[in-house]
Formats: structure tokens, C-alpha cells, sequence
């Protein structure tokens, strides 16, 4: 008898260890990354992202992911290029890092789309009234190039629609021309 509450014991205390040991495992790497911010961008969407002070430095991990434009010293715009997750840098004047976020970039169905689906095959269309192609990343390379007038001018850069003065670093100041990034040295080519 004495043997068997032992063994029950044994087995009781173990299962607790085990117990604590994976819940402050569990614990501990959600805590990791529980202040990091994640940012959700549509595909071809853009997000705006307005920042606590004025960036010194915007940094985004892939390109090819998601684009960033600096609208203003405060304010920035993260574009969804490709599926896939990234990441997004901004540092104040002094260096400090403002921003340190993981961009996710996901793509939805258009609210007035549809997509079909043959075998593996896929085509996007937008129905506003009618249906007309509406490639987008991950369709048939067919249903892509047959429509790729659309698609071009689509991958273009973002461009800046602002007429304010540059900065010596290429960045736009805003219309009131009191850039953040006046004065700092220019990035070589």
C-alpha cells in the first residue's frame, strides 16, 4: 500500500512540475512580443500610420512586402506590395527607436469581387455592376498577363503628390517646409 501512494504521489507532484513548468514557458513567450505592435495591411491597400514625434529614419524590412511613404515628419503610409509578414523601424532624430512593428500583409476578397477557382488555377474580378479581371497577386500567371495592362500600374512606386520642399535626405517636408529632416546628412547612392 505504501508503494502505490507513493507512486501516486510521485506522479501527482510531477504533473503539477510539469504543469508550472509549461505555463511559465507559455507565459514568458507571449510576453515576448505581447508589446509589439502588428499592423494588418491589405494587399494594394495603404495604411496611415501617424507617429508620436518627428522620424529621423524609416526602415521597412522587405520592400517587396510592404512599401512605406513619408507623407511628413509625423505621418507615414505603409502600402501592402506582397503577402507576408515584415517588419517597420522608425527612429526619432537622436536614434531612439519610435516604432519597432510587424507589418502582416493579407489580402481579402474585394467587397464587390468574386474569385474562381479552377483545380489550382485562380482569377480575380471586380463586379461594379459588371465583372471585369482584376488580378492581384496570386492568380494564374494566365489571368495575370492577359490583363497585365492593369496590373502595371500597379507595382509603380508610390509616389508623393505633395509640393512642399525636400529635405537633403530626398524626403518632403510638408507644404510649411519645417522638415524633421533638414540638416541631416543625405543617404549615398
Amino acid at each position: 500500500m505504501r508503494r502505490s501512494t507513493y507512486i501516486r504521489s510521485f506522479v501527482k507532484q510531477s504533473s503539477l512540475m510539469i504543469g508550472a513548468s509549461l505555463l511559465c514557458v507559455a507565459g514568458f513567450a507571449g510576453s515576448a512580443h505581447a508589446t509589439d505592435p502588428i499592423y494588418q495591411v491589405d494587399l494594394n491597400k495603404t495604411q496611415i500610420l501617424r507617429l508620436p514625434a518627428a522620424a529621423g529614419s524609416v526602415i521597412i524590412g522587405n520592400p517587396s512586402i510592404a512599401d512605406v511613404t513619408v507623407h511628413s515628419p509625423t505621418t507615414i503610409m505603409v502600402v501592402g506590395r506582397g503577402f507576408g509578414e515584415t517588419n517597420l523601424i522608425v527612429l526619432d532624430r537622436d536614434g531612439q527607436t519610435m516604432v519597432d512593428a510587424d507589418i502582416q500583409v493579407t489580402s481579402i476578397t474585394p467587397s464587390n469581387g468574386v474569385r474562381l477557382f479552377n483545380g489550382t488555377s485562380r482569377q480575380t474580378y471586380s463586379c461594379a455592376p459588371y465583372c471585369q479581371p482584376s488580378p492581384v497577386l496570386g492568380d494564374s500567371p494566365e489571368h495575370i498577363s492577359a490583363n497585365s495592362p492593369q496590373v502595371s500600374s500597379s507595382n509603380a512606386p508610390s509616389a508623393i503628390f505633395d509640393q512642399g520642399p525636400v529635405s537633403t535626405s530626398g524626403l518632403t517636408g510638408g507644404p510649411q517646409g519645417n522638415s524633421a529632416f533638414d540638416g541631416m546628412p543625405a543617404i549615398p547612392n
